[in-house]
């Protein structure tokens, strides 16, 4: 397994082929990757400490659809008499529950 500071995921675009290549030594993003993709064409295994062998670093092939970038929507102002009714509605709910 990597150490966290080199842990890093790394996706690459091909707009001819509308294919990407995703490569990451991250277990969090292997995992993901192993559920929407499957087996990795290249992979990096280590034999863990149950005696399994797992994979700490893996190269997928995806199609153009199978990646998407969410967008995080802006939080708006809050004014002070909604910031008021949302401890108001917070401290109720403290004293009813149990």
């Amino acid at each position: 397994m990597y150490p966290i500071e080199e842990q890093e995921v790394t996706a690459v675009y091909d707009p001819i082929d509308d294919e990407w290549t995703v490569y990451s030594s991250c277990r969090k993003y292997i995992t993901k990757l192993l559920k929407v993709a499957g087996e990795p064409y290249w992979k990096e295994e280590e034999i863990g400490r149950t005696g399994t062998v797992r994979i700490v670093a893996g190269k997928w092939k995806l199609a153009g659809k199978q990646i998407r970038f969410g967008v995080v929507p802006a939080s708006r102002p809050i004014s002070e008499e909604e910031r008021q009714a949302r401890r108001d509605r917070l401290a109720n709910a403290r004293n009813l529950s149990p």
